[in-house]
């Protein structure tokens, strides 16, 4: 089974989250990556078989996205797409999402994405190797709802800063001093100085330079 093609079944809120991961794992690994898009809908099939089959003219490696695949017809999976899945450099990539898919995809399987519950979704992204705008937004609303979640939460800020610094993103005086902020708001949350209510996020946030 090749390794450079990806099907991603779901909300599209999940997908959108996936491509993302996937995008920045090709970025680390290969360095500066072409996105092209297409979309199911208005999919031409020469076009998108152009697509994948020629090289990229400025950079080595190429990553191609079909939103909407559940719009795609079996005739265009059949006989315009998996037929050339197989034929494509090794240096293109893609990945292939939507809500469903109207075809059985027997040499490639499908990830299928599920909502979770909120709290579960949250600190799962202490998984990841760098929190994005979209990972800082969703913890910021989750505070607002769970301000009493305080401790967790400072942890996955903690080294979400700490990946930071490792890319060279933040300097190493920015980074001791937003966790020492970071330690001094964990000491007051747990010692009782700072209410542990909702408004309390509005400082975690501003030692990330984010707004509420």
């Amino acid at each position: 089974m090749r390794t450079n093609v990806w099907f991603i079944s779901g909300p599209h809120s999940l997908t959108t989250e996936r491509i993302e991961s996937i995008n920045q794992e090709l970025s680390e690994k290969y360095g500066r990556v072409e996105v092209k898009r297409y979309y199911g809908a208005e999919l031409n099939p020469e076009s998108f078989i152009n697509e994948i089959m020629e090289s990229s003219l400025f950079f080595e490696y190429k990553l191609v996205i079909v939103h909407q695949m559940e719009e795609i017809d079996r005739k265009t999976w059949n006989t315009s797409i998996f037929p050339f899945l197989g034929k494509m450099s090794r240096n293109t990539f893609v990945i292939f999402e939507g809500t469903s898919i109207r075809v059985k995809t027997d040499d490639y399987e499908i990830e299928q994405l599920e909502e979770e519950d909120l709290r579960s979704r949250i600190f799962k992204k202490s998984w990841k190797k760098k929190l994005n705008t979209r990972d800082i937004y969703e913890i910021s609303q989750f505070l607002k709802l769970y301000p009493y979640e305080f401790a967790g939460v400072i942890g996955i800020i903690e080294r979400h800063l700490q990946n930071l610094l490792v890319s060279k993103a933040i300097s190493e005086q920015t980074f001791l001093e937003k966790i020492k902020g970071l330690s001094e708001l964990d000491f007051k949350l747990k010692s009782g100085k700072i209410p542990n209510e909702p408004g309390w996020e509005i400082l975690l946030l501003g030692l990330l330079d984010i707004s509420g």
